[in-house]
């Protein structure tokens, strides 16, 4: 599954361009920028202005870029001089606003903002626990951490993951996006080892030497085809299943 780009939201990258330290306070004889003052040049309100003050307020987002605007479907956004946005849609989050900034940000906006396939997001970034941040959406979600970047993750490779307890399982963070795989399946690299999906054998993990000799066999088009178990324990090694065979791995003895 790839996301669409969208070209219809070049007005957001044009309202970056605003500088909001252009609008100043003078107190005391001191001139402030918008920031150190709490002027704001345009206003906010709403559930909006809720996640604004409840994410940290003109000390986390500085001061407003642009008015509260239209978003697809009946949302609303606001972007902020810190790298960040706020979006709101009725229905996504009982109707709470979520932030969203820098890096997954970015990310987002690559797969087309809330037009795209993950549609708005449903938590603001949050923390790992691991060094790393992360956003769910209404398609899916998108981590990030400095070894890494920005990944979105979906679908059932997604519900894979989430099931070997996300970042902080084996697999870690996802090193790269979902890719098309053959006979319309999909995989996907994370730093501990991949998620591979596709309709005749569900989503399954390979990691370790076993995906080192399946790699070097051309993944899934080479004569193994895709994997149809994850990896179990056998006779004193591991193994697991391919459509065209078995590999096992035995420590040295």
């Amino acid at each position: 599954m790839s996301g669409p780009r969208f070209s219809e939201h070049g007005r957001r990258r044009s309202v970056r361009l605003i500088r909001a330290a252009t609008v100043v306070a003078v107190l005391g004889g001191l001139t402030l920028t918008p920031t150190e003052a709490g002027a704001q040049p345009y206003p906010i309100y709403g559930a909006i202005r809720v996640e604004y003050d409840e994410a940290g307020g003109v000390t986390f987002f500085g001061v407003a870029l642009n008015p509260e605007s239209d978003a697809a479907r009946g949302g609303r956004w606001q972007e902020f001089e810190r790298d960040s946005s706020i979006y709101w849609h009725p229905l996504v989050s009982d109707g709470h606003a979520n932030q969203i900034g820098g890096a997954i940000r970015a990310k987002w906006a690559e797969l087309g903002w809330e037009n795209g396939a993950l549609r708005y997001p449903t938590t603001r970034e949050l923390p790992t626990r691991k060094p790393g941040r992360f956003n769910h959406f209404e398609g899916g979600t998108i981590h990030w951490s400095r070894a890494t970047g920005a990944h979105n993750t979906w679908g059932a490779i997604r519900d894979k993951w989430a099931t070997l307890s996300w970042e902080d399982g084996k697999l870690g963070f996802p090193a790269t996006d979902e890719f098309h795989a053959k006979n319309n399946g999909a995989g996907q690299h994370f730093e501990g080892g991949s998620i591979y999906w596709s309709a005749d054998t569900g989503a399954r993990v390979i990691s370790g030497a076993i995906r080192d000799i399946w790699a070097s066999q051309n993944w899934e088009n080479g004569r193994y085809g895709y994997p149809i178990s994850d990896e179990y324990d056998y006779n004193g090694g591991r193994a697991q299943d391919f459509q065209g065979g078995r590999i096992e791995w035995y420590p040295p003895r």
